[in-house]
C-alpha cells in the first residue's frame, strides 16, 4: 500500500480509534465522543465514496459498513452529524453516556432514538476495520483514497505535529 495510505491510517488509528476511549471515561468528556465518532465517519465515507455527494457518501458507508441497524437511520444520522459538527446540538436523537441497553431505541419522552457513546463508537470501530480490510485488499479504493488525500480542497493528508517536549513544573 502507498505510504502516504499507511501514515493516514496509522494517524487515523492513534486519533481517533485511541483517543475516543479517554472522552468515553467519564461524562464530562464522552458528548465530545459523539462529535470525534460522526467526523471520523465522515472521513471514512470520503476515502471511500469519491463520485458522491456528501450527504450520499456519509449515509452509504454508514448503510455499507455499520451494522445493518443503523441502515434505516442514516439519513437521521447525516443530520446530526451536521447538527453536531455547525451547531454542536444533538438535534434528531437522544444522546447517552454509558447506557448500551437503549443504543437505537426510541425515546418515549420526544420520539427520537436514543445513541449510545459506548455502542456507537463499537460500530465505528467495527466499520473502521472492514473499509481497512478492504482497501488492503483493492487497489482501486488505494487509489480513491489516494487520490482523496492528495486534494486539499476535497479532504487532504492527515497532519499532526506534536510538542515533544516535557514541561515540568
Amino acid at each position: 500500500m502507498p505510504p502516504k495510505i499507511e501514515e493516514a491510517l496509522r494517524r487515523f488509528q492513534e486519533i481517533y480509534l485511541n483517543g475516543i476511549p479517554f472522552l468515553l471515561e467519564q461524562n464530562d468528556t464522552a458528548f465530545l465522543s459523539f462529535l470525534c465518532v460522526m467526523c471520523a465517519t465522515d472521513a471514512l465515507a470520503g476515502y471511500r465514496y469519491q463520485n458522491l455527494t456528501d450527504p450520499e457518501r456519509f449515509k452509504k458507508f454508514v448503510a455499507d459498513y455499520f451494522p445493518a441497524t443503523y441502515s434505516t437511520h442514516a439519513a437521521k444520522l447525516w443530520l446530526f452529524r451536521c447538527r453536531m459538527l455547525h451547531n454542536f446540538s444533538p438535534a434528531h436523537f437522544s444522546l447517552v453516556h454509558g447506557s448500551p441497553e437503549s443504543h437505537l431505541q426510541v425515546n418515549p419522552a420526544i420520539g427520537d432514538h436514543f445513541l449510545s457513546d459506548v455502542v456507537l463508537f463499537g460500530d465505528l470501530k467495527t466499520a473502521t476495520n472492514k473499509y481497512f480490510s478492504e482497501l488492503h485488499s483493492n487497489t482501486q479504493l488505494q487509489r480513491d483514497m489516494l487520490s482523496r488525500l492528495e486534494n486539499s480542497d476535497r479532504g487532504g493528508a492527515i497532519f499532526v505535529t506534536m510538542n515533544t517536549s516535557e514541561t515540568s513544573k
